[in-house]
């Protein structure tokens, strides 16, 4: 995998003190977006946002330390991109969560005003995509900081017949400790558990007591996380999905996961907007979709 010059990254679109680029582990192009509300760092390799630092907070998102930064593997932690698939694919030969976090992005703009600054990243189909996944397609992926951290993933179908993909952000958010943090929001919501196979409805707050991977359709597309340990609530709005998956692989997963520390789980949950099979998402050709994301942090 070839990855760009970074001198010329900076002169063509680096800004200083606002926008900056650096090779990361195993060369992976980074950069760095700031303004006046915080940083994050993202990796043009999978289009994935690795750090979301706010002013005056600890780091948002959880990163393993047995991430594998290395070309044609997923970065464990952060917020990956999961496309044109989430989760499995009916075909068990590809890779999971889709091949959209595991190729590198090209780099179409940067911009920023007093209080914004925004990253345009794209990816289109190519013979590579095309072995695995017959269509013509392009892909935008907005990144900017503003008083949030914002995302924005539009597919546009550029085939000449139609299809149907599914799709999430999968962020990886740290916790001092998961027996402390709660999800509010979701009272009331039904849920699919993947790891009972049983349907159940959310009675009051979430909390992580096992192996979770749960599917709920929320009433209001939002959800926020609240941690008492590091005294912070992180509050999630989302839109051009209908679900919203909560995992977190406890004991024993976590010891299966090899670029995952047995005891991290105790750190991180991930709380998901996707578009799963049940709300999958066909476009025409011609038309186009867009996941959104905004993630705002506020100290309790």
């Amino acid at each position: 995998m070839n990855f760009p010059d970074i001198a010329i990254l900076n002169r063509r679109f680096g800004a200083p003190g606002r926008i900056a680029f650096r090779s990361g582990q195993a060369g992976l192009p980074i950069v760095a977006l700031v303004n006046p509300y915080g940083s994050c760092e993202v990796s043009l390799y999978g289009g994935h946002v690795l750090d979301y630092r706010p002013t005056g907070h600890l780091p948002v998102l959880f990163t393993s330390k047995q991430a594998v930064y290395e070309p044609g593997k997923p970065i464990r932690g952060g917020i990956p991109v999961c496309w044109p698939w989430f989760g499995p694919c009916q075909d068990k030969a590809q890779p999971q969560h889709g091949f959209a976090r595991t190729l590198q992005w090209g780099l179409q703009a940067t911009e920023y005003t007093a209080d914004v600054t925004e990253l345009r990243l794209t990816l289109s189909d190519s013979e590579q995509t095309r072995r695995t996944w017959p269509y013509a397609f392009d892909l935008t992926l907005r990144i900017w900081l503003d008083q949030s951290l914002n995302l924005a993933l539009t597919t546009v179908n550029r085939d000449t017949r139609s299809f149907t993909l599914t799709q999430a952000f999968h962020p990886y958010f740290r916790v001092r400790q998961i027996m402390d943090a709660t999800v509010h929001g979701l009272d009331n919501a039904p849920y699919s558990d993947l790891v009972t196979g049983l349907t159940a409805t959310q009675k009051g707050l979430v909390n992580i007591r096992s192996e979770t991977d749960r599917v709920y359709t929320p009433a209001e597309l939002a959800c926020v996380l609240h941690d008492p340990a590091i005294g912070r609530a992180i509050a999630l709005t989302y839109s051009g999905a209908k679900r919203l998956v909560i995992w977190n692989p406890w004991i024993d997963k976590a010891r299966t996961l090899s670029d995952f520390g047995d005891d991290e789980y105790t750190r991180m949950l991930c709380i998901e907007p996707a578009n799963t099979a049940d709300d999958a998402v066909t476009l025409a050709p011609g038309e186009q979709h867009t996941l959104s994301l905004a993630i705002q942090a506020r100290l309790t």
